[in-house]
């Protein structure tokens, strides 16, 4: 396979000449079979990572493969050796040794072993994920996005129901890349282990840190990682001192375009604005009395909850099945009821309430632009740019009409507006794409004849993960609940926002 893969590739030129003559579909040809050569190149990685791993095993002592060559570690060696990073050395022995074990275990079975000694052969919860790299349907990359994302077995979730939702994500979501699959799992497992959400939260929390050190030019250099729940008030507060060099929403108030403006004219870099901002806030942070309570007055972040959960959260800890959770608007990531309440004690809330028919805050015909309340609906139903994998948050998009305003007379209500990011809003409006609602409330995206000249419908999904994937779960249609007027909860239901300070 690689033999063939590496042919496909090379078929494509030698020298800079023959890449600027091919043509553009002939260039998306060539991004097709590079993919293919690298998953086919990647199993051939993740096998040698775990005969290193095998063979430098710590009952070899110095005997070890790895030792015997000075390395404390077989990943030590694979980076010496192949020049990868050290999370990537430690993703190719994991799943190197998945590979091995599912094979191995599959090879048992096929041959009517169901059981050594008093331990039942069972087959191992990623083989599904293993089978798609060995077939060269899956990159390195995504498999471990795929494994992480949707855990280990435990008591909540066993080793049949992982396997099961592993497959169900290959055939739904094989073909995104890596960091959307693991958004991907992450909800699934989420929604299958509502229990284990405070404990995935809290592991998070401890991983987060930041440290400054000198380097040798006199600057000083920054390293660190955040969790979702600390990366949400950072972006919150760094996002608008640099949104409008970045993509973020056209304006209609003149003292706003004046402030958008300003930042695209700024001189500085957007690296060094957002590092001075950061430093603002941090001055800002530091004259404030340490033995005084805050105002209350916050950065604005947003966690939507399904309002049942905060309510029935006092007399029951862990809150319901099905909607004990709520999820940061920006990041997307889920965050336990009990941080909900946390942040309903603390910040100031507002309330985004839908109706029997999810229409709330109907503008009709007498206002052209959607309302702050109506966005504020629409963030919680679409949760972001509308457009195929497109992965803008809400703050970064604005409300079209689906039927327009000028060309159809469309109205400003809910039902008739959707979110797109400036990019796709302009691409939409620009190269003459379409948009309708059908009568089950979903959304359909028709490409021009220069993109499709078969004019195929593609289908929109709310980039809510966990709302798709509890709308799959109560069996009903991907972009509504099945009512062809409901929004992104159940008939009457209603979703609070958390915000930090008034919108």
């Amino acid at each position: 396979m690689i033999v063939d893969t590496a042919s496909a590739v090379s078929a494509f030129g030698a020298s800079t000449h023959d890449y600027d003559a091919l043509t553009d579909d002939r260039i998306l040809e060539l991004g097709a079979a590079i993919a293919a050569h690298e998953r086919a190149f990647g199993l051939v990685k993740a096998q040698h990572a775990a005969q290193v791993a095998r063979r430098s095993r710590r009952e070899f002592g110095h005997t070890g493969l790895a030792a015997r060559n000075g390395f404390a570690s077989p990943q030590k060696l694979l980076q010496q050796v192949t020049k990868v990073t050290a999370r990537e050395a430690g993703q190719l022995v994991s799943l190197g040794n998945a590979i091995g074990n599912a094979e191995a275990t599959r090879e048992l079975l096929d041959n009517g072993v169901t059981q050594i000694g008093e331990v039942p052969v069972e087959t191992t919860w990623d083989e599904p994920i293993c089978q798609a790299v060995t077939t060269g349907t899956l990159s390195i990359e995504c498999a471990d996005a795929l494994r992480r994302g949707l855990g280990t077995p435990d008591g909540e979730v066993t080793a049949e129901r992982l396997r099961e939702l592993a497959t169900e994500l290959l055939a739904r979501c094989g073909e995104l890349p890596a960091d959307a699959l693991f958004q991907h799992a992450r909800a699934e497992r989420d929604l299958n282990d509502i229990e284990g959400i405070a404990a995935r939260q809290q592991e998070q929390y401890l991983q987060g840190g930041f440290r400054l050190f000198s380097k040798a030019n006199g600057m000083y250099g920054y390293a660190g990682q955040a969790d979702p729940e600390s990366a949400a008030v950072l972006l919150g507060a760094l996002d608008p001192l640099t949104s409008p060099r970045r993509g973020g929403p056209r304006f209609t108030r003149p003292e706003d375009i004046a402030r958008a403006q300003a930042i695209v004219d700024d001189p500085r870099t957007t690296e060094r604005i957002t590092l001075d901002g950061l430093v603002a806030l941090v001055k800002a942070g530091g004259g404030v009395n340490p033995q005084s309570m805050s105002s209350g007055d916050h950065t604005l972040v947003k966690v939507i909850v399904p309002v049942k959960a905060v309510e029935t959260a006092g007399a029951d800890r862990r809150g319901t099945a099905a909607q004990g959770f709520g999820f940061i608007e920006s990041t997307g990531t889920t965050v336990s009821v009990g941080t909900a309440e946390a942040d309903l004690c603390d910040s100031g809330w507002q309330e985004v309430t839908v109706d029997d028919c999810g229409t709330p805050f109907d503008a009709g015909r007498a206002r052209r632009l959607f309302g702050r309340r109506q966005r504020e609906a629409l963030a919680v139903r679409d949760g972001g740019c509308m457009w195929p994998e497109c992965p803008h948050p809400p703050a970064f998009t604005e409300a079209h009409h689906i039927e327009q305003w000028k060309r159809d007379q469309g109205r400003t209500d809910l039902d008739n507006g959707i979110l797109f990011c400036r990019f796709h809003h302009l691409l939409l409006h620009n190269n003459h794409w379409e948009l309708r609602r059908d009568t089950e409330g979903r959304f359909w995206l028709t490409p021009p004849s220069a993109v499709d000249p078969d004019h195929v419908a593609i289908l929109l999904e709310s980039k809510n993960l966990l709302t798709r994937a509890r709308q799959r779960k109560n069996g009903a249609n991907v972009g509504s609940n099945g009512d062809p007027n409901m929004g992104p909860f159940e008939t009457g239901d209603r979703a609070r926002c958390s915000a930090g300070s008034p919108g």
